[in-house]
């Protein structure tokens, strides 16, 4: 006779309970399915693994004469640009020669992650990729998704160039944040009972002006033409996605936020906003090592498992471009060197530096364990542009790096030549190893398959 044994695992949402405190405890081994008790750990079953994506986008590409490997396969020769990763190499796989069909290079950040949607008059405005992520993934976290940039808001409406590259189903663009700070707070910091109860009646006064929005305007339908019809669906599924994010707050409310060892931001945290600081006085380096620390924190905590980030902004890059360690132009203008051997310089310096900056993302997602491999392993991760190696206003060869996730399935190539292959297909890729199917009009047309090698 088989006797059931009492399961002594811990719960994952166990809490360290005190006088009026709850504490929320990160993932421990003795969490797994696979670990008989508190105190014979095992590894992460499969089941419980968590899959995540991070997208990244730089925009402009790079300096490709001093990026882009003349080898492919594993052995790939160690570029200028590339050297600050390349003691990293089995950990990801350049990938040559991808496409964008529509726009690219100025204007490319909007069709990024939608595959069609662009900065025209008349173009359809579509959900991006890594919404569609989260919407298949995100229950599962209190943040269904991270939307960072290194400039704040939208920027819809403002100019040429976007501040996001976030869209909901419903065609809205979604604000991005770009203060380490506020998003450590987002995301970490404890609220009192006063300041739940209060957004609690907050979200339900929200909800019940949105029905009333909702069902007057419904009264309208029938008297409207065509053109206003379309207009008020895009209103109706605005709203929707409104709902959608209150009632996801609401679910998480009385669910305590992961407890994590402070980071020092400084002082004068004004410092940390590029859209505060002159030029020559913004600590790019401090800044941006802070966004990858927090960015660490959210995925590690299981926070979110999908995140996505405007690093480097097409024609405005934001980011100033190391202009306090020297450099003397900005990205956009070096973009335009007409073969000027100084402005060839610094292009490839400074894009050596942003690559020093994402060697330090990687390697810290690398440092935290996870199971029986690291965080990394359980992560894809995105470095990538809408500007081409070959000419930064271009949309074609595509300088991307696929990162990470060899837990989930991929397997590296080293440096892999796809080329006039479509960007989407890496998208479809990502959906595929993390078990989610691929929508309907994925990227409205603009992918057409996995890319095989990598899986």
């Amino acid at each position: 006779m088989n006797i059931k044994q009492p399961d002594s695992r811990l719960a994952r949402r166990t809490l360290l309970r005190g006088a009026g405190v709850a504490l929320a405890l990160p993932w421990l081994e003795s969490m797994s399915s696979l670990a008989r008790a508190a105190d014979t750990a095992g590894g992460i079953d499969e089941s419980e693994r968590p899959k995540r994506a991070v997208f990244t986008m730089w925009g402009l590409g790079v300096n490709g004469r001093d990026y882009t490997p003349t080898t492919f396969g594993r052995e790939w020769e160690a570029t200028t640009i590339l050297k600050p990763v390349s003691h990293l190499r089995d950990e990801f796989t350049l990938i040559s020669g991808l496409k964008l069909t529509h726009s690219g290079g100025h204007g490319g950040d909007r069709t990024f992650l939608t595959g069609t949607a662009t900065h025209k008059a008349d173009a359809k405005l579509r959900i991006s990729a890594d919404q569609e992520l989260a919407e298949a993934i995100g229950k599962a976290t209190r943040f269904p998704s991270l939307v960072l940039g290194v400039h704040r808001g939208t920027g819809f409406g403002s100019g040429t160039i976007d501040k996001t590259l976030a869209w909901t189903r419903g065609g809205t663009p979604i604000p991005a944040e770009n203060r380490p700070h506020i998003l450590f707070d987002k995301l970490f910091r404890a609220e009192s009972a006063a300041e739940i109860a209060a957004r609690r009646a907050g979200s339900g006064r929200t909800g019940s002006v949105l029905d009333a929005v909702r069902d007057e305007a419904k009264r309208l339908q029938n008297r409207l033409g065509k053109e206003d019809q379309a207009k008020l669906d895009e209103y109706f599924n605005s709203i929707r996605d409104v709902e959608q994010n209150i009632a996801t707050d609401l679910a998480w409310l009385d669910k305590p936020k992961p407890e994590v060892a402070a980071i020092d931001f400084g002082q004068n945290v004004q410092a940390l906003d590029p859209e505060l600081q002159a030029k020559g006085n913004f600590d790019y380096r401090r800044y941006q090592r802070l966004m990858f620390d927090v960015i660490a924190l959210a995925l590690q905590t299981d926070s979110t498992r999908v995140i996505n980030y405007y690093a480097r902004r097409d024609l405005n890059d934001g980011t100033h471009c190391y202009a306090y360690k020297g450099c003397p132009y900005g990205y956009h203008e070096m973009t335009h060197h007409g073969e000027e051997a100084d402005k060839l310089k610094w292009l490839t310096t400074v894009d050596t530096w942003y690559m020093e900056d994402w060697a330090y993302f990687i390697e810290k997602l690398r440092s935290v364990k996870e199971g029986d491999g690291t965080l990394l392993d359980n992560t894809l991760l995105v470095w990538g542009s809408s500007g081409g190696t070959e000419n930064a206003h271009n949309n074609t060869n595509l300088p991307t790096m696929l990162v990470g996730g060899q837990k989930l399935g991929i397997k590296h190539q080293g440096h892999l030549q796809k080329k006039d292959v479509l960007l989407g297909n890496l998208w479809q890729t990502m959906f595929g190893v993390m078990g989610v199917a691929v929508p309907k009009d994925f990227q409205g047309g603009e992918a057409d398959g996995a890319i095989k090698e990598l899986v």
